[in-house]
């Protein structure tokens, strides 16, 4: 299985690019690096160029994540790497 796994992630590399795989696996972690009450009400769109785009329910909560952004991006960093998601942009 492990082979199959390493074959895809090549040709997921190839296609896609070298940061898209691990782009994809920031993005599905949301949820564990924001936490319940934050996951409930924002919701990530997209991972683009190292942006990751999150959808907020009302400004009241997109002004709380603007303030929880540097410990946002310092989880994701020590996570991912510095590379993978560089900047959160909230709509």
């Amino acid at each position: 299985m492990k082979k199959i796994t390493s074959a895809v992630d090549k040709i997921v590399i190839r296609i896609a690019g070298k940061h898209a795989l691990e782009e994809y696996r920031a993005y599905r972690s949301w949820n564990a690096v924001v936490g319940d009450v934050i996951a409930k009400v924002a919701v990530p769109l997209r991972v683009q160029n190292g942006v990751l785009y999150v959808s907020v329910r009302n400004s009241t909560w997109r002004q709380e994540i603007l303030m929880q952004k540097p410990l946002i991006l310092k989880k994701y960093a020590e996570q991912f790497g510095p590379d993978i998601i560089k900047d959160i942009r909230l709509k």
